[in-house]
């Protein structure tokens, strides 16, 4: 039986080492191609070859994949994932952005201290395992920091994906577990995964038991 071609991406913040758990727990069969943003050292593209039968998108991750990827895949799979960042309420989302406006202005002037502030409320209800890894790309950081602010996901491409899993932390702070849950009101091909206990960094909390649901998802698609 042919390899099955995983693709994995990481979002804003992190970089393509977040998928080790992963990487330890994918059997023989599979093969895991993790593209990097760039955020701290040697920007990695997918390149020609394209997407995998698998795809997997942490939070903003699944906002720099290309759309073409995203439809040409049997199985998307999206951890701590949004449609849009901001809440719908019109104070809410205020409020939000308001949130992301001060994280815009403090990467400027202390970028790691953000970063650091960053994690551990991506780990909480955990404590942070993750310490900043280097000197940031802060001009990628803003530009990537700009989309979250602004982009709301055009549903095409996962409409068309033959199967959506939505994994998501129950005690997500950044992506709150609403976020998944109209993601899965709006996708009649998803489903959704929820992991009690864990926050928004499931790729370094919960890689394993992420991998565990999306081959459980896959065994069941091709008996």
């Amino acid at each position: 039986m042919a390899e099955v071609e995983v693709v994995a991406q990481h979002g804003w913040g992190f970089g393509s080492g977040c998928w080790a758990g992963f990487r330890d727990a994918m059997p023989a069969g599979y093969r895991l191609r993790c593209p990097d943003r760039g955020y701290w050292g040697q920007q990695t593209a997918l390149g020609e070859s394209g997407g995998g039968s698998i795809v997997v998108a942490h939070s903003l991750g699944l906002h720099l994949l290309q759309p073409k990827v995203i439809a040409a895949a049997e199985l998307v799979v999206l951890l701590g994932a949004f449609r849009s960042f901001h809440p719908e309420g019109q104070h809410a989302a205020r409020r939000s952005r308001r949130a992301v406006e001060r994280m815009l202005a403090r990467l400027d002037c202390e970028p790691k201290a953000l970063l650091g502030d960053f994690y551990e409320r991506c780990f909480a209800p955990a404590e942070s395992a993750m310490e900043v890894p280097g000197i940031p790309n802060v001009r990628l950081l803003r530009t990537d920091l700009e989309l979250l602010q602004a982009s709301v996901l055009d549903l095409t491409g996962l409409r068309k994906a033959a199967r959506v899993l939505l994994l998501h932390g129950c005690q997500d702070r950044i992506a709150p577990l609403e976020r998944a849950e109209q993601l899965h009101r709006l996708l009649p091909n998803s489903a959704l995964c929820t992991f009690e206990g864990a926050g928004h960094a499931l790729p370094l909390t919960h890689g394993r038991q992420s991998w565990g649901a999306i081959e459980r998802t896959w065994r069941r698609m091709h008996p």
